[in-house]
């Protein structure tokens, strides 16, 4: 369980009969609406720096606020990113820094699908009443997850 942070790694205790956790390998500020516009205001900064350009300061001040402007929409979005899977005895629980943020039990699990959307790939973890669970493409050790998800909707007859 190794990669665990370490709020997903103290919240493996709540759970009986652990078999693996997955952790997101990403965080906040891996995320392109912060980092683009990050970039773009020290790469301008520094052509204002060394030339005394005004278009390059505006650009840089332009993106200094898009940057600033980013910011509470990254860290919202964030706090609903999953940070870890378990997978236990019980089911598969997805972890948000030690807070359960979805639990789907055996029982309940319907299938895995995979879903592409311009590119970028998610799994889904299916289960009754419309409940599922995002795997993402940064979930480290992906396969053996969404494997272990597959072994048990075939087990339970799903």
């Amino acid at each position: 369980m190794e990669g665990l942070r370490r709020k997903d790694a103290e919240a493996l205790l709540r759970y009986p009969g652990v078999r693996s956790a997955h952790t997101y390998q990403a965080s906040w500020y891996n995320n392109a609406t912060f980092v683009f516009p990050l970039l773009a205001v020290i790469v301008a900064g520094i052509v204002w720096l060394a030339t005394g350009s005004g278009e390059a300061g505006g650009a840089a001040i332009f993106f200094l606020v898009v940057t600033g402007a980013m910011m509470p929409v990254v860290f919202i979005t964030w706090q609903r990113q999953t940070t870890a899977i378990v997978v236990h005895e019980a089911g598969v629980t997805a972890l948000h820094s030690g807070y359960e943020q979805q639990t789907i039990e055996w029982d309940a699990l319907r299938g895995v699908r995979r879903v592409e959307t311009m590119g970028n790939v998610r799994w889904y973890l299916d289960g009754s009443g419309g409940d599922h669970i995002v795997i993402e493409g940064e979930i480290a050790e992906r396969e053996a997850l969404l494997d272990a998800a597959r072994a048990e909707v075939e087990r339970r007859g799903g």
